[in-house]
Parts: structure tokens; C-alpha cells; sequence
């Protein structure tokens, strides 16, 4: 994908909250990326409680995450910003 800050980099996806937060806890994945789905993603805390509440990706954890597209740079710099220290 084109990023205007980062220029063309692989995609990622974040939930929404992310995007412009701070300190709102960062989840991954407990497997790394693989052939079929060779994407990086995260979602926050709210994101994750409403996850374990549904127990799987479904219609309201996807409604209430609103997934986004972003480039692998501003993944790494929105994810310095969210994890918990």
C-alpha cells in the first residue's frame, strides 16, 4: 500500500481506537503472521474485552473494532504509542 509518510509498504490492520490513542493496550495475534494471512494486526483493550466476551471475531467484535487498513510503518509507530509500559 502508499503511505504518504512512509511511502509503499506492506499492509496492516488496526482497530479504529488505535489510530489516534495512547496507552490503550496493544493485542496481537498469538501467531505470527503466515501464507495465508501474511498480515500484521492489532486491536486495543476495549477491543479485546468485547473479543473474549464473543469469543471469536464475529459481527459485533468486527462492528465495535471498525478494522483498518494502514501501512506497516505507522503499524510500528501506533504500537510504540498503545502498549502498556
Amino acid at each position: 500500500m502508499e503511505c504518504s509518510r512512509h511511502g509503499n509498504r506492506r499492509p496492516t490492520f488496526i482497530c479504529k481506537h488505535l489510530q489516534y490513542g495512547e496507552g490503550l493496550g496493544f493485542h496481537q495475534p498469538d501467531e505470527p503472521p503466515d501464507e495465508d494471512w501474511p498480515f500484521q494486526n492489532a486491536w486495543c483493550d476495549a477491543c479485546d474485552k468485547v473479543l473474549v466476551e464473543e469469543g471469536e471475531w464475529n459481527d459485533r467484535s468486527e462492528s465495535f473494532a471498525q478494522i483498518m487498513a494502514i501501512c506497516e510503518g505507522c503499524f510500528e509507530e501506533i504500537k510504540e504509542k498503545n502498549i502498556k509500559r
